[in-house]
């Protein structure tokens, strides 16, 4: 378990299958996180969850240390295990946006990446149109690396996925010019 100022960060157990189900049903998450139809998930979508986390090198429900309530999850998964490359995923309850959590959890894991698990580079991807996570990755140091044009289709048109990567050297720099303070 891992705590930052206002989060716990802790393992899955199978009860928050309920609350990843839930989350993934909001439509607001949806669009800014599937590039599947926009349809309700069954109960059986909870299977899913299982095989992310054993497939994850590091796999975390995000709760709200005060409360213990439920808030979201994040999960790096190895894209290559030669070249140190995880990849990064990233999802909060609709009523959790813009309080910040997002930025405290990216802090933490993003440190935990470089200094623990000795990864060389964490990537992502984000749909275009998700203009607040775009800018929050670049505040954390993320970059653009490449875009897929038009290739999701969300809310009647075309959208962009957009490749975003930061790698462990920027982000010691980041940490040391901010005074050894965490961006």
């Amino acid at each position: 378990m891992f705590d930052t100022e206002r989060l716990t960060l802790r393992p899955f157990i199978e009860s928050d299958a309920d609350h990843l189900l839930r989350m993934w049903n909001q439509p607001e998450v949806l669009r800014g996180s599937s590039n599947d139809y926009l349809v309700p998930h069954s109960p059986k979508f909870k299977e899913m969850f299982t095989s992310w986390v054993e497939k994850s090198l590091f796999f975390a429900i995000i709760t709200l240390k005060d409360s213990g309530e439920f808030a979201g999850n994040l999960g790096i998964s190895m894209g290559s295990s030669k070249n140190r490359d995880g990849v990064l995923g990233i999802t909060f309850l609709h009523e959790h946006w813009g309080k910040g959590y997002g930025k405290e959890a990216l802090r933490f894991v993003l440190d935990h990446c470089f200094k623990a698990l000795a990864l060389h580079r964490v990537t992502l991807s984000v749909f275009a149109g998700n203009e607040r996570a775009i800018r929050l990755y670049q505040k954390m140091g993320f970059v653009e690396e490449g875009r897929i044009r038009e290739a999701v289709w969300i809310d009647g048109q075309w959208q962009d996925i957009i490749a975003m990567g930061v790698l462990d050297r920027e982000w010691a720099q980041r940490c040391q010019s901010a005074t050894g303070a965490l961006p």
